[in-house]
Order: C-alpha cells, then sequence, then structure tokens
C-alpha cells in the first residue's frame, strides 16, 4: 500500500494498513447545510467546505464519522449516513450515505460495507451493492483527492419503533499496470412537430449519441409525458432500453402518442447508462389543435297549404384547428317532394347532401332546402354535420303546414209554390269544401211571418222557438264533410217568402246568410 498522506503519515499508518476499524451507524441529529437549503446539493470537495457536508431535506438528518481515527484532521475518509427522521411502517424510502476522500492523493479500492442493521431492510441501492456471507457491500473504486461519492439506498423498516444499521468503509493502494482510459459520454435529442389535430397521433423521436472514447453500457431512454398526451396504452412513461452504445455511434427511436385534449404539450428527455452517465434533451412543444362545429336553425313561419317552405342551417367552426372533409345533410320528411337546395347540394338516399370540403377555424357555411308538403300537418328536418376530427353536431327544424276550411252553406225548398195550409220542406247543407276541418259550425234559421215550424231531423238536434229555429252545433266539420237537416214547416198565409239561414263557426270571422223564396199561394 502507498499512502501520500502529508504529515498525517505517522498518525495513520496503523490505520491504513489494517483498513478501517471504526464502524459509524445511523444516529439523528440535526445538522444542516450553511445555507439552510431543503435539497441536497451536488458533493463539494473538502477544499470548498473545510469538509464535505450534505444538504438535507427538511425530514431528514445525517450521522458523520471519520475514518480510520475518528477525527477529520487525521482521518483519510469523511462517511456520512443521510438519513429521515420519520418514516412510515412498511413502506419504502430513501437514505443515503456519503463518501467524501479527505485527503489530496487518490484512495484506490474504497469499500464501503454494510456491517449490522436493526429493523431495516435494504431493497435496491444506486450503485449496485454486493451481496455475501459477510452482508452487503459497495465497491465504490478510486476515490478523487477531496472527492465525494453518493450511495443512494431505499429500504423498509417492518415493525414501529426505531430502525438502524452501521457501515464502515475500507480502502486500499495497489501498485497498478497502464491501461488506455477511455471515458463515455451521452448526448440526447428530442424532436416533436410543432402543431397537430387532435386525432392525429404525435411522432416523437429521441437520437442518442455516445460522444465519448469509449462504449455506455445499459443505455437507456426515459420521458414522462405531460397531463394530456399518452401512449396507445394510456400510460405516460416512456422507456427505451437502447442497451449498449459504442464511442461515436448513435441510435433513434420514434414513439406516437395520442392527445386527449388541445393546448400545447411537452416535456424533457433524458438518456442514462451505467457508471452513472446521463444526458437530458430539453423539452419541446407540440401544439394540439382541433375543430369545434356549431349548427344553427331558421325555419320560417308556418305555411298554409299548398305553399312551399323552406329551412335553412348554418354550421361554423369555432375551435382553433381545421376541419377536413366537412359533411351537412339535411333529412328529406316522408311524402315532401324537393322543390329546390341550396348550392352544391344533391339528394342522396332520403337526404340532401353538401360537401364543403375543409373548413378552417372561423369560417362558416349556409344550407338549405325548399320542401312541398302534400297534407296540412307538422313537416320537421334534422341536419347533420361531419368532418375530420371534430364531433358530428345536429339540429332540427319544424314547419306546421296549415289548412284553410271553408263552408258552403246551401238551403233549397223541397216543395214550390205550396198551397195554404200544406206542408213543405227546407233542406239545409253546410260542405266543408276547405283543407282543413272547422269547428263549433252553428246554424239558426228564421222562418217568414207565414209560415210556422212543424218538424225537424238531421245532424245535430233542432229546437224551434217561436218563428226561430236553432240547431245544436256541429262540434268539427273535416275536410269534405257535409251536415245537412230537413225542416218541415206549414204555410199558414199566402206570399212571396224568405226563409233565411245564418251560419257561424270558430273560422268565420262574420256570419254567412242564406235565403230561400217560396211562393205561398191560396
Amino acid at each position: 500500500m502507498n499512502m501520500h498522506l502529508g504529515n498525517l503519515a505517522g498518525l495513520l499508518a496503523a490505520g491504513l494498513l489494517a483498513g478501517t476499524s471504526l464502524v459509524g451507524c445511523t444516529q439523528q441529529t440535526t445538522s444542516a447545510s450553511d445555507d439552510g437549503s431543503s435539497q441536497q446539493a451536488e458533493p463539494q470537495s473538502a477544499a470548498i467546505w473545510g469538509h464535505y457536508r450534505p444538504r438535507l431535506a427538511e425530514n431528514e438528518a445525517a450521522s458523520m464519522m471519520a475514518f480510520p481515527t475518528g477525527e477529520i484532521g487525521t482521518s483519510a475518509i469523511l462517511l456520512h449516513q443521510v438519513m429521515p427522521k420519520t418514516v412510515r411502517r412498511g413502506e419504502e424510502f430513501n437514505y443515503s450515505y456519503h463518501v467524501t476522500n479527505l485527503t489530496n492523493n487518490d484512495l484506490q479500492n474504497v469499500v464501503v460495507m454494510l456491517e449490522s442493521q436493526s429493523n431495516l431492510s435494504v431493497s435496491k441501492s444506486n450503485p449496485v451493492g454486493s451481496d455475501s456471507s459477510g452482508g452487503m457491500s459497495w465497491a465504490l473504486g478510486t476515490l478523487g483527492a477531496g472527492e465525494t461519492k453518493v450511495i443512494q439506498v431505499t429500504g423498509s423498516a417492518d415493525k414501529v419503533g426505531t430502525a438502524s444499521e452501521c457501515i464502515t468503509v475500507s480502502y486500499n493502494n495497489f501498485l497498478c499496470a497502464t491501461t488506455t482510459v477511455v471515458e463515455p459520454a451521452l448526448a440526447l435529442t428530442k424532436t416533436a412537430p410543432a402543431e397537430v389535430l387532435k386525432c392525429d397521433q404525435i411522432a416523437l423521436r429521441y437520437v442518442v449519441k455516445n460522444t465519448g472514447s469509449g462504449p455506455a453500457p445499459d443505455v437507456v431512454i426515459t420521458d414522462t409525458l405531460p397531463e394530456g398526451l399518452a401512449l396507445p396504452n394510456g400510460s405516460r412513461d416512456i422507456r427505451i432500453a437502447v442497451g449498449t452504445l459504442p464511442a461515436g455511434e448513435s441510435k433513434g427511436y420514434e414513439v406516437l402518442v395520442n392527445a386527449s385534449g388541445t393546448g400545447s404539450f411537452g416535456s424533457p428527455a433524458m438518456a442514462k447508462a451505467s457508471g452513472d452517465l446521463k444526458a437530458d434533451a430539453s423539452k419541446v412543444d407540440t401544439v394540439v389543435r382541433a375543430p369545434k362545429f356549431e349548427i344553427s336553425s331558421s325555419c320560417g313561419d308556418n305555411q298554409y297549404l299548398g305553399r312551399n317552405f323552406t329551412h335553412s342551417y348554418s354550421v361554423k367552426n369555432t375551435g382553433d384547428g381545421v376541419a377536413n372533409d366537412t359533411v351537412a345533410s339535411i333529412s328529406i320528411p316522408n311524402g315532401t317532394t324537393v322543390v329546390r337546395t341550396s348550392q352544391g347540394g344533391e339528394v342522396q338516399n332520403g337526404r340532401v347532401v353538401w360537401n364543403f370540403g375543409s373548413l378552417a377555424a372561423g369560417q362558416s357555411r349556409d344550407f338549405s332546402v325548399t320542401l312541398a308538403g302534400p297534407d296540412a300537418r307538422s313537416y320537421q328536418t334534422t341536419a347533420t354535420v361531419n368532418g375530420s376530427c371534430a364531433e358530428t353536431v345536429t339540429d332540427s327544424c319544424s314547419t306546421e303546414i296549415e289548412g284553410i276550411p271553408a263552408i258552403l252553406l246551401e238551403v233549397i225548398d223541397v216543395t214550390d209554390p205550396v198551397e195554404v195550409g200544406q206542408n213543405t220542406t227546407y233542406v239545409i247543407t253546410v260542405t266543408n269544401q276547405g283543407s282543413a276541418p272547422d269547428r263549433n259550425v252553428r246554424v239558426v234559421a228564421t222562418l217568414p211571418d207565414q209560415q210556422s215550424f212543424v218538424s225537424a231531423t238531421g245532424a245535430t238536434n233542432v229546437a224551434a222557438n217561436g218563428k226561430t229555429i236553432t240547431f245544436s252545433p256541429v262540434g268539427t266539420l273535416g275536410v269534405g264533410q257535409q251536415a245537412a237537416w230537413r225542416i218541415v214547416v206549414k204555410a199558414d198565409a199566402a206570399g212571396d217568402v224568405r226563409f233565411r239561414i245564418e251560419m257561424t263557426s270558430d273560422n268565420l270571422t262574420s256570419p254567412v246568410i242564406e235565403t230561400e223564396a217560396t211562393n205561398l199561394y191560396e
């Protein structure tokens, strides 16, 4: 063993020849970094700090021991154990060992050894430790002058109470043969499209290169996607196992991901390799856009039977992306006839179809159909608009086609002239010649002074009161329907008389009056 420790050589000689004889155990302390930071800093050399001090998080404490003498001024290695102050039973937690070379020379074959444990189980570490019958150990190789190496450990405690462990460190310097020293180095780039539509997959490309002079083993590329991006299986974690990357070589990989919404998405990536090699790729943003349809309708006023009616629609892209292959259509109600369509409309399988092509953000299109209906009823159309990368939208429009009732009133006398003392019959007929039913059709007859009421039959009940004959109303008189009555009257005196009929209904705004002339003689 060849150690050059300056004026410490005499004090350290016995300890160096025997390796280290002191053992450090975890103990809860309140030591912290000089600046009070709650995050662990990169290792600093002894020349900067006087001696190395790890930075502690809020829930961390550190134990420290110098090897081999126990005093910093006369020792070669300073060992820190950084532990959480409290942990939960059964849950894994992280802690670390910080190994610092206090000398101005290299220390070779540095090994940290786990001597004993109480209520503490190690599940993994970085670097990976070696298990043997004597316990776990970590071979750190050569520790440069003033250099600190950190061992990250993950463990758990099974019982409530305290958990502890004790570690020690050893080193030996040997006469070594000359060899070629190489140093691998990694460089990583990540690229992505600047802009895509929501329905398109986003192609992320990673290129990792070994820019050093030796092979980089166990290279892995990792990327944690932001909220809103995911792999086809739903995961947001990208992990690409590259393997060993020879010096000067590069490898590229493409990963397709999907966006669940719109906005700007990006994340940095990292490449790692054995030997604590790593390289970062800067965050690359992709803007995800999507079209969105909004549809509106205009039905116009209700129409009378025999007139055409028009249903008009308008669609607008209110999103921030283009809607390709935009198609609009309007359903054709059963029984109707298409009179005309707006420009570009084609009748296909019971619908009128428009192919609008690409509809940019903010653009709109109007489309309409004019129809003729055969009956008095309600006619409804439904418009549908769909396009690439946009949700389908629909809207409906209804028009009421109304008929017009037209009531014809007729009255005739069966016998004319009529001898005084004899009877004659008047036949009253009401006919709906229109295109809609009429309601509450009422008829009132008035006899001249020379006649008197005898009897009546017909569509509704008839009541006579002196010279006035009242007919009970017809509730509904449908299109083409008739209501008729026969009124028998007696000729009481000679004269050229008029039998008068007056008719009203819900549709009539003024009474309809008819008279029938009858000659009464002696």
